[in-house]
């Protein structure tokens, strides 16, 4: 129900985001026949054409650079069919031509600029998504890891749901020796970096931190519900991957819960924590801390858990 309501959530955000991005381009378009119809009744030597160039300018609103060649190419059109279909003439012949001429040049180059500063933003925006991307499995990076916990720290806090991280690691795996070939390495890294991104739930955050290394973050999840997708994450990414290496893949996991006294290097740790306490178990194993004790309990540390059943006895 609660990945339901998250999808619906999305796809709400992608349809304000659609409608916001036809409004803008209404808006152009109407602005650009409102200067045609002052254009058609201003006689020739006033300068009507001239607020076309806000037009240009404006279809920065809607991105995507298709739009502004169309905008321009009409724009054009509309400046030159002003000149014929114009009431009057104020002014020499000459200096209308001239005038035309130069609105003409001046959308022209303003259509340029507009152009160029769309692609640089393109430009940037795919820099920056680079710069967030693991280079071998395409999945987010160390970098990303830190800006998103961040993130869903505040978002958890706010509006007081649980939060829960896991850090993965693969054991005793001969890829992650020095003589193991370069290619058949990064090869299984993003196979095995596919199979855990494909047996998490959409809602949840998936990144490459280190060279064997992932995290899984689970918004809106408490200990027991991240568990539950750990062991079956764990068990189908050994179970699989065994098949095509030469040697056992242990998947050790640990996790945590977001507490309220808790920051970011606080839960971290205490996920570490838990992974080293699955792989000092023999590995190949999902770590919570606090333990969970009772499938029927989601977060109850052991020791609680003990003293509750002295008192009953």
């Amino acid at each position: 129900m609660r990945s339901q309501i998250i999808s619906a959530a999305a796809a709400l955000k992608v349809l304000f985001r659609e409608c916001a991005i036809q409004a803008n381009m209404f808006i152009v378009i109407a602005l650009m026949l409102c200067i045609f119809v002052v254009d058609l009744n201003t006689p020739l030597g006033v300068a009507a054409a001239v607020p076309y160039i806000l037009v240009i300018f404006s279809s920065l609103w809607v991105s995507g650079i298709r739009f502004t060649y169309c905008i321009t190419a009409m724009t054009l059109i509309l400046t030159i069919t002003g000149f014929y279909l114009s009431p009057g003439i104020v002014m020499p012949m000459n200096v209308v031509v001239f005038n035309r001429g130069l609105t003409l040049l001046l959308i022209i180059c303003s259509a340029l600029m507009v152009i160029k500063i769309k692609k640089t933003n393109s430009d940037m925006s795919t820099l920056l998504t680079q710069v967030l991307i693991d280079p071998i499995t395409g999945y987010k990076n160390r970098q990303a890891f830190e800006s998103e916990l961040d993130t869903e720290i505040l978002r958890s806090r706010r509006y007081h749901r649980s939060f829960s991280i896991a850090i993965i690691d693969l054991d005793l795996l001969k890829l992650f020796s020095d003589d193991y070939d370069y290619k058949n390495k990064n090869d299984s890294i993003k196979q095995i970096s596919h199979e855990i991104k494909t047996n998490i739930r959409i809602t949840d955050l998936f990144y490459r931190i280190d060279i064997n290394v992932f995290a899984i973050l689970f918004p809106e999840t408490d200990l027991y519900e991240a568990k539950k997708v750990c062991e079956s994450v764990r068990k189908k990414v050994s179970t699989k991957m065994d098949k095509n290496t030469e040697n056992k893949i242990m998947v050790s996991i640990g996790i945590a819960m977001l507490d309220e006294t808790d920051n970011k290097l606080k839960l971290c740790k205490r996920a570490e924590d838990a992974l080293f306490t699955a792989k000092r178990n023999g590995g190949n194993q999902v770590s919570t801390l606090p333990q969970i004790v009772n499938k029927d309990k989601s977060t109850v540390p052991a020791i609680l858990s003990r003293s509750r059943s002295t008192d009953t006895v």
